[in-house]
């Protein structure tokens, strides 16, 4: 354990509170533990993608990635982060772009 610590946007911490309980809670649960854990290795995973437009979108600030998520029903979902210092902040967790479903 790196010792990081999530910091969740709140409408990414009410989407999560509200899987936590299910199968999509659950691998969410697991995404940020391995985030936590190492994420120099989420960052090299080849479905892990980073955002620059979201980067430039908030001008200066660490890198902004993706890290999908599989739901049991195959829809996917990401989880959109930064690493600052010693925090993962965590701005997005939901339905990943074009996926036609609403978080939550």
């Amino acid at each position: 354990m790196t010792g990081l610590l999530l910091d969740f946007a709140p409408p990414a911490w009410e989407v999560y509170q509200r899987q936590r309980a299910d199968e999509l809670g659950a691998r969410l649960r697991q995404a940020l533990e391995r985030l936590t854990s190492d994420p120099i290795a989420v960052c090299a995973d080849s479905r892990s993608r980073r955002y620059h437009v979201i980067e430039e979108a908030l001008r200066d600030g660490p890198e902004v990635w993706g890290l999908p998520v599989d739901a049991p029903d195959g829809t996917p979902w990401l989880v959109v982060w930064r690493r600052a210092d010693r925090v993962i902040e965590i701005g997005y967790i939901g339905p990943a772009s074009g996926s036609g479903k609403p978080a939550g």
